[in-house]
């Protein structure tokens, strides 16, 4: 039996009814759900469900578990010969964050010895209601930092947030919540043999390199101050050295800030991604979640003993009786600023 998904309104009633259900959920980016289905412009209630610029609030829940609430953002009505449809896309209440930029009223947008809660709470919470969640102590404060009136508030706290160890994703209330990396040693699932699905894999050599340097920002009055990273893994003969500004931070905190950069490294050089698995589950009847682990082995994918890998992303599709899972999985150390220990190809 396919799942079972209830999008509603804010008041309980079931918003629309639908043919294709897409889910998506990630480690570092905001949960979002893709519908379509029939569409009747004749009835007036499905008139006012659907209005194009009214951004309602609605829920999505699998089963009995509560997975999104958003706003409707998306609304694409088609109509051919044969029938009227209409495609809508809910984004989580917090993807606010990456469309908007602070209000006048909060000028001027500097933030000066704060913790990254602090500054998220003056962003987030006073701009948009937004709850501010952290997997953990907030780090040190901030000497001095500061977003411009015209920049996009997402991308001014995820920088602060690698910073301190943190990704910025959702909760399934919508609310704000910087997440760390979950711990190794208990995946989700073991996966190899037959039916997989289809694995892929894809490198970036261009981002690898044998030593990551970061300096302090000038800003802090610790200019000067740096702390180098040296990959292990690394193995080519001829080094690749990388270095960088490592944002509004002091020296204490330039090792912890530049672990980040290696971190941002380790997730871009070597993704995979399986698709088609036949079930929104993993083995022990939980949906399959990001920031959980889990062990691949497929040696058609140049993965050639048992690995353990970070579930980045998962995106679950459902067309009438019919659903499959999707999972993008990264290197371990990718969002908590360590190297992995070891290659998926190593023999």
């Amino acid at each position: 039996m396919p799942e079972s998904v209830a999008v509603k309104h804010q008041d309980g009633r079931r918003f629309g009814e639908w043919s294709e259900v897409e889910l998506q959920f990630g480690i570092d980016s905001f949960t979002a759900c893709s519908l379509s289905g029939p569409w009747d412009p004749e009835r007036k209630d499905m008139r006012a469900a659907f209005e194009p610029l009214s951004f309602p609030t609605v829920t999505v829940e699998i089963g009995e578990e509560l997975v999104l609430t958003g706003r409707v953002k998306d609304v694409s009505p088609s109509v051919d010969a044969n029938q009227a449809s209409v495609g809508v896309t809910v984004y989580s209440v917090a993807h606010e964050l990456t469309e908007c930029c602070a209000p006048p009223d909060l000028l001027p947008l500097e933030f000066n010895n704060l913790d990254l809660k602090q500054i998220a709470q003056r962003l987030g919470g006073s701009t948009f209601s937004l709850a501010v969640n952290l997997d953990g102590p907030p780090g040190a404060r901030f000497a001095r930092c500061r977003i411009e009136p015209d920049g996009e508030i997402h991308s001014f706290l995820a920088e602060l947030a690698l910073q301190r160890g943190f990704v910025v994703t959702d909760t399934p209330t919508g609310d704000l919540l910087f997440r760390s990396e979950g711990p190794t040693g208990s995946p989700v699932a073991r996966l190899q043999g037959q039916p997989l699905g289809k694995v892929t894999a894809q490198f970036q050599p261009d981002k690898w390199f044998s030593h990551v340097t970061g300096r302090a920002c000038k800003r802090t009055g610790a200019s000067g101050s740096a702390f180098t990273q040296i990959n292990k893994l690394f193995r080519s003969f001829w080094p690749r050295h990388t270095a960088a500004s490592v944002g509004d931070t002091g020296s204490a905190d330039v090792p912890r800030a530049t672990k980040a950069m290696v971190g941002r490294m380790v997730a871009s050089v070597a993704t995979y991604t399986v698709e088609d698995l036949p079930t929104w589950r993993d083995p022990s009847g939980k949906l399959w979640r990001p920031n959980t682990t889990l062990t691949l082995l497929a040696p058609g994918a140049m993965i050639y003993k048992e690995t353990e890998l970070l579930i980045r992303a998962v995106k679950l599709k459902q067309t009438g009786a019919e659903e499959t899972a999707t999972l993008d999985l990264v290197l371990p150390g990718s969002f908590g600023g360590a190297f992995p220990k070891g290659l998926p190809w190593d023999s």
